[in-house]
This record gives C-alpha cells, structure tokens and sequence, in this order.
C-alpha cells in the first residue's frame, strides 16, 4: 500500500509541474503579442507622422511660400540712430516682396543683434503681409586710437559699458553724426586688444566712460569741454579740458559713481572763474585739502584735436 501510494504521488507532482509550465508559456505568449502590438502601433503612429511632415513641407514649398497673398507688402524699421534702413534691412536679410511665411524671425532678431551698433532689436510679425522692425542703437561716448604690429593706426568707438565699435565712413551717415564721434573725448595710455562686438575689460577703460557719461548729464558738460581721459595710471584718470585744465578723479568703488567729484569739480571751476583764474590741475583724487593750481595766464587750448561746435547726439527715432 505505501509503494502504490508513493507512485502515485509523484504522478500528481508531475501533472502539477507541467500544468505550471505550461501556463507559463502561455503567459510568455500573451506578453509578446502586446508588446509585438506595441511596436506596431509606433511604427504607425511614426508612418503617418512622417506623411504628415511630408504633407506640410510640400505644401509649404508648393503654396504657403509661393502664394502671392502672403508676400511681404509693408516692411517698417525704426531706429533711435543713424544706421540707415539700407544697412538695418541688409543686416536683417530681408527685402519687400519676401514670403512673410518664410521669415524666421528669432534668427532676423539673431542676425540684427550681430551688428555691433545694435543695443536692443524688436521684430514684430502682422498677417498676412506686414513687418515691423525697431532697433535701439549704442551711443559712443569715447575714442581710442590703437597700433597694431605693423604700425598701423586705428580707430574704434565705445559706448559707456565699453563695447567696441567702428566710426562711421563719411557717406553712410550725416556728415553732422560723423563729424561729432571724430570729436568724441579721446581715452590716451588704454593698453590691450579692442575688438569690435566685444566689450573691453580694462579697469582704466571703464572708469573713464563710466566719468564720461555722468560728466555729459551733468552742468560741468556746459561748462568745461573734455577732450581726452588718461588711463596709464593705476587707480585713476585725468581729464584734459579744451583750454588745457587737467582734473584728475579717483576710480570709485564698484557701485559708486563721480557725481560728488563732478559737484566739486563745478564749485572749483566757478570760484576760479570768479577770480578770474584757469584750473591748471585740479586733483580730486585726493579727499581732503584738494591740491589746486591756478594757470599763471591763459594757456592756449588743448592741442589733442581740433574742437569745432559740438553736434548733439540726442536719440531721435527715424525711418519708416
């Protein structure tokens, strides 16, 4: 009796196992034909993407960017400078009669920020056939003239943050704009590469467009004519008026500004005048008991340019 039942035993142990084995792969069966399922879907799903993709490039070559309906009519630029329509619109590299719908315009805006007179550009699109650009543009405040290796003297323009540009040529601006930045202050002693876009990182460099352009909001700019800023020396920069005064000023701290040494500056000035008397130096470096020395007659003016009637550089916004 306990062989027979041992036989036995085993023969339903032995069901058992194959019964698991083969829901197993049943299981395994099932599992495949969903995932088999679900490639096919994504390969359909990617089929009429694809169809679709091709749908709108061909319509897109073959009607959007050809229908007439859709040329560029009105093309508007604005400009608080003097960069002409001409250059603004070939910086841009757009024309009239362009498809409106073939216009990318993050890479117009890309290509107007690379000219190195653009501050800030605006573009703006009106369906179906209307573009409107607006451009602000940088104000040089200074000049620096540089030898390169060969000898070669040239000339760049920065604005008050010391980013780089070129003069205008005459001829691609009005002769009163061309004529005011060949007059613009002259920076003397600036050492270092100057490269146009970029902004220049010398320490003397940026105190004196920094001077520069408080010195031009404030009264002293009606007072006294600046001509060149010297920035060979560590920690500070001198000044040089038309009639040869030299008023030299501390670089402040980061944050700070020279409107205390301006105000100062304006007191000294116009108690000499009162006197009767020139500023020769003027050192406002210096905190306390300011070292002052009259001109023992009046000198002759300053010989770094020749200083004809400032043109005003006020921003007025042009072209249509």
């Amino acid at each position: 009796m306990k062989r027979g039942w041992g036989r036995g035993n085993r023969r339903q142990e032995r069901r058992v196992e194959l019964d698991v084995r083969l829901r197993s792969r049943g299981g395994l069966g099932r599992t495949g034909g969903a995932v088999a399922r679900g490639v096919a879907g994504l390969v359909l799903a990617s089929l009429v993407a694809g169809a679709c993709l091709a749908g709108y490039v061909v319509a897109r070559d073959r009607w959007l960017h050809r229908t007439e309906a859709l040329a560029l009519r009105q093309l508007t630029v604005t400009t608080d400078g003097s960069l002409s329509r001409a250059d603004l619109l070939a910086q841009a590299r757009v024309r009239e009669g362009m498809n409106t719908f073939a216009i990318d315009l993050p890479t117009m805006r890309d290509q107007l920020m690379r000219h190195p007179r653009l501050a800030s550009v605006e573009v703006h699109r009106e369906w179906p056939a209307t573009l409107r650009i607006h451009v602000q543009e940088r104000f040089p405040v200074a000049r620096v003239k540089v030898l390169d290796r060969q000898g070669i003297d040239f000339a760049y323009l920065l604005d008050e943050s010391g980013h780089v540009m070129l003069p205008f040529e005459r001829g691609h601006a009005a002769p009163e704009v061309v004529e005011s930045e060949s007059t613009l202050p002259l920076l003397l002693g600036a050492q270092g590469a100057f490269v146009v876009g970029q902004t220049t990182s010398h320490p003397g460099v940026l105190a004196a467009l920094q001077l520069l352009s408080e010195y031009q909001g404030s009264e002293m700019a009606t007072l006294a004519d600046v001509v060149s800023v010297d920035v060979s020396r560590v920690g500070e920069v001198e000044a040089q008026t038309w009639l040869g005064s030299r008023v030299t000023f501390g670089i402040p701290e980061p944050g700070r500004g020279f409107d205390r040494a301006l105000r100062l500056w304006k007191a000294v000035h116009l108690d000499s005048a009162g006197r009767g008397r020139l500023i020769g130096t003027l050192d406002l470096s210096v905190t306390n008991h300011v070292p002052l020395r009259w001109m023992d007659s009046p000198a002759e003016p300053a010989k770094v340019v020749p200083r004809p009637a400032k043109a005003s550089r006020k921003p007025v916004r042009r072209h249509g």
